[in-house]
């Protein structure tokens, strides 16, 4: 066997414990950056896909908390009366909610029904759902990974708690369980239904708290964001026009920064898993300092102690990266944790990628965790590491 890989051994089991915990200290930073950079991908292909749906969203400009006039609708209809460009407007209204009971929380929008179908065609519905969805006041169409969790099929009476007015207790009747959406965690029920729950709060009649405009090209989202702003500019209630992926981002910036913050831990996680693998390496060096002088005594050069450094460092980030890479693989792809529903992305995809990007940054950690041991090993004066040593 090569001298090396006989040395290497001999390194790697002469403290085993010592070698493991290295090992773990890179694999558990690894495992945090691998399921952070799939949630921030995962949330990056939610937002491309909102791009496809050619949708605009109009909000009030002062925050996505006010509401706007349900009279808004005619008015962005009117700068198109053909209907040929801007295809369909559908105001929505969140209240979230909450199923009695019930610790998770829900997304739940109610939505104008005679426009809904037109605004998300990716919904699919077929023909009898869509004739339930327009006869029946309490029709709601549930997220199948929400319906999933609940225990929620076609055909069920399901009673949600809203998170904003009316707050009191709403009773649904499940009509679809989107099975063919991008999005399978969001609820939507009518807005009709939801404004006779309102009437004990009559400040808020008549509002809606954002639009969805369905464009027929990409040239009409960018002609009508400008042209919808002008029509309401000046008025008590001004609105912010922008297409779907911006209003999502925008959206989920304020709700979780997930993108943001993750991409940080990420960085602070590799940060600390290169400082422990620099950290063992450093002892290790001291630890055979004599054995590395008596090599250069016998004539074993400054390169052959340098590559025997950074080939155990790299070997023990190389444990610690396959461990921390295969580990979220494995669980998210092989195990019921691949069913685990997760806000906005919805299921957590680990593309292998992600993994060999996982491998290249623990060689990364285990290059530069080797450094400066290796340059110290390379400037090692053979006498004077001796006489430290008596």
């Amino acid at each position: 066997m090569n001298l090396r890989l006989i040395y290497l051994y001999h390194n790697l089991s002469r403290n085993k414990l010592r070698t493991a915990l290295t090992a773990a200290a890179v694999a558990l930073p690894l495992m945090i950056y691998v399921l952070s950079t799939a949630v921030v991908r995962g949330i990056e292909a939610y937002l491309d896909n909102s791009v496809k749906q050619l949708r605009l969203a109009v909000q009030h400009k002062g925050s996505l908390i006010y509401y706007l006039p349900a009279g808004y609708r005619a008015r962005i209809r009117a700068l198109d009366p053909e209907g040929n460009r801007l295809l369909s407007i559908c105001g929505l209204r969140w209240i979230g909610g909450q199923v009695p009971g019930q610790r998770r929380p829900l997304s739940a929008l109610a939505a104008d029904h005679e426009t809904f179908p037109q605004t998300f065609p990716d919904y699919e519905m077929t023909p009898e759902q869509l004739h339930q969805w327009m006869t029946d006041r309490q029709a709601i169409i549930v997220g199948r990974d929400t319906a999933a969790h609940f225990g929620w099929k076609v055909g069920d009476r399901i009673t949600i708690r809203p998170s904003l007015p009316p707050y009191s207790l709403m009773e649904f009747h499940v009509v679809s369980t989107a099975d063919k959406a991008t999005d399978t965690l969001t609820l939507f029920f009518r807005m009709d239904y939801l404004q006779e729950e309102l009437k004990k709060y009559p400040e808020l009649e008549g509002r809606v708290g954002f639009y969805f405009i369905k464009c027929a090209t990409g040239a009409d989202l960018k002609e009508f964001r400008e042209k919808i702003d002008a029509e309401f500019a000046g008025s008590l209630d001004e609105t912010r026009t922008v297409d779907e992926k911006t209003f999502m981002n925008e959206f989920i910036s304020q709700q979780f920064n997930l993108p943001r913050t993750l991409t940080i831990l990420s960085g602070i996680t590799v940060l600390v898993a290169m400082l422990a693998a620099a950290n063992t390496m450093g002892m290790n060096f001291r630890d055979r300092l004599n054995e590395l002088a008596s090599l250069k005594a016998i004539g074993f050069g400054s390169g052959f102690s340098v590559f025997l450094i950074q080939l155990e460092s790299l070997a023990i980030c190389a444990l610690g990266g396959l461990a921390g890479a295969a580990a979220p693989y494995v669980a998210f792809t092989f195990t019921p944790l691949k069913n685990f529903s997760i806000p906005v992305i919805q299921t957590l995809n680990i593309e292998p990628r992600v993994c060999v990007e996982a491998l290249i940054v623990a060689a990364a950690i285990g290059a530069t965790a080797g450094a400066w041991p290796a340059w110290m090993a390379a400037k090692l004066k053979v006498v004077h590491a001796l006489r430290a040593l008596e």
